[in-house]
């Protein structure tokens, strides 16, 4: 039998621009994922949200009580997503680029 490896990772980076309206929360690409480390390396204050929280909704329910924060040179992995427009990104002021390397794990063998 032939193992199949089904994991997957991607790499991307993001530019985020400056605070727009509705707090300049921009979602991150769309990729298959099970968990996504995050790389803050924009020389400033980086808000991480969950639950696929966007401007739209950003806007509706004020949610700065429900992020992560990532200082400049700090990393993270948010775990239990499936998908990494799941997260959302902000930056304190002005623009800058962050990093992200999605992967998907599967414990299961595929033979």
């Amino acid at each position: 039998m032939t193992f199949v490896n089904k994991n997957e990772s991607s790499t991307f980076n993001m530019t985020i621009s400056a605070v727009e309206a509705f707090g300049g929360l921009h979602q991150l690409s769309s990729f298959h994922a099970s968990e996504v480390l995050i790389k803050n390396n924009s020389g400033q204050d980086l808000y991480i949200y969950d639950n696929g929280l966007t401007s739209e909704t950003f806007a509706d329910v004020y949610q700065d009580s429900r992020r992560f924060l990532l200082q400049n040179s700090e990393s993270m992995v948010l775990r239990g997503i499936t998908d990494t427009s799941q997260v959302s990104a902000r930056l304190a002021s002005g623009g800058g680029t962050v990093y992200f390397r999605s992967a998907f794990f599967s414990n299961l063998n595929q033979f």
